[in-house]
């Protein structure tokens, strides 16, 4: 039931579904070329983080533009949680083709290698949900109009990492995090999935009690 939803989102801004995968496998790239010191986990992270937000503000605008659409889209056969579920799904599908055009790069650039991939997509995983799961249920909230600005904090999630790198970590804990990057690897997935999980069911309250018409 949810991939005639996905392919309604998919058709309605083609454009700018293209635009994506370019992004996915252009950006990294790019910054390889012109910004080799930005490679590895902040290219990935740059790459998801920018296909998200470029297919939100798109999808979003759409929808803006033609609110009774999705007004009469739940009306169907397709409730308003299947059209939420829909939604996340896409920025799940988005973080997937980010890791896997960025998997299939770092093979052959130098710049992008990583010391561990897993651990690092579940760290951008992680990054994703936190930025995505906190703006998604706002502009639920507030609508396209309000919020249309407030998604390109995200882009700050990189200068946020830079400071973080400054934080010293007790001695035991790096040393444990060095010897188990598959535990922390699971560990970054299941918060990143909570935090997922937690802002679908805020989401879906929200637009329950959305009068669509």
């Amino acid at each position: 039931m949810l991939i005639p939803l996905i392919k309604k989102d998919l058709t309605i801004v083609k454009g700018y579904t293209l635009g994506v995968i370019a992004i996915a496998f252009g950006l990294p790239l790019l910054l390889a070329w012109r910004q080799p010191q930005m490679g590895g986990m902040i290219s990935l992270l740059m790459s998801v983080l920018i296909s998200s937000v470029a297919f939100n503000l798109a999808i979003s605008e759409k929808e803006n533009q033609y609110p009774k659409a999705t007004a009469l889209l739940s009306s169907t056969p397709y409730t308003k949680g299947k059209v939420i579920v829909s939604k996340y799904a896409l920025y799940f599908i988005i973080y997937v083709i980010c890791c896997i055009a960025y998997l299939v790069e770092m093979q052959f650039v130098p710049e992008l290698k990583l010391d561990n991939f897993a651990q690092t997509a579940a760290l951008v995983f992680l990054i994703q949900a936190f930025g995505m799961g906190i703006f998604l249920p706002i502009q639920y909230k507030f609508g396209y109009e309000k919020t249309k600005f407030v998604c390109f904090l995200l882009f700050l999630s990189p200068v946020i990492i830079d400071i973080t790198k400054g934080i010293r970590v007790p001695s035991k804990l790096a040393l444990f995090m060095q010897l188990n990057p598959v535990v922390l690897a699971v560990v970054y997935s299941g918060v990143g999935i909570c935090i997922w999980f937690i802002s679908f069911a805020l989401s879906k309250r929200i637009f329950n009690k959305k009068d669509l018409i």
